[in-house]
């Protein structure tokens, strides 16, 4: 199980779970609502050891996401992961403020999401995400939220493997009728 794809996150109080339980005496990170130049962290713990992993050329790919309500485009965020900042070239935002079909416990803002090389890759461990609102839009009065983390790992099945379909190789056709074939 150690070089499987894992799915880390931070819980996190809902509308639709609004007392969720954790483990006794872990106290609730999530929501955590970001004053301004007022750093907000949150510590979570991972049990992979991805400098091992790497160096057999089995990671994948690391992402690290954060889904962050109330904020617009006009404010200014900054990202630090284990003490180090997380610069904006590995950072990609989507825009998740208004849906037309949503679940039923509805949550809009924007994602975060941080691809990661191995000079950011979580430790075996404790980990530590900081994130401080720099700047606010002065005409929005709804606080903004921190309110989702998650860490996703994924492994190769061996070194040069692939995972799925390679873009690089080009599509392929898989033959579903048998009837025809010679």
């Amino acid at each position: 199980m150690a070089a499987k794809d894992k799915f880390y996150f931070v819980p996190t109080v809902t509308g639709r779970y609004p007392e969720l339980v954790v483990e006794r005496g872990v106290q609730m990170q999530l929501p955590a609502e970001l004053k301004l130049d007022q750093p907000v962290r949150i510590d979570f713990t991972i049990t992979d050891d991805l400098p091992r992993w790497g160096k057999t050329g089995r990671v994948y790919e690391v992402l690290l996401r954060a889904r962050i309500l109330e904020t617009t485009d006009l404010d200014r965020l900054q990202f630090r992961f284990n003490g180090s900042p997380l610069p904006d070239a590995l950072l990609r935002k989507i825009n998740e403020m208004y849906k037309m079909s949503a679940p039923r416990y509805r949550v809009f803002g924007y994602w975060f999401i941080f691809k990661l090389g191995p000079e950011h890759w979580p430790r075996k461990g404790n980990n530590t995400l900081e994130v401080t609102l720099s700047k606010r839009d002065p005409d929005v009065t709804p606080p903004v939220v921190l309110r989702d983390v998650e860490l996703e790992i994924h492994y190769l099945m061996g070194r040069n493997f692939h995972r799925g379909q390679d873009l690089d190789l080009g599509p392929y056709e898989m033959k579903t009728d048998r009837t025809h074939e010679n």
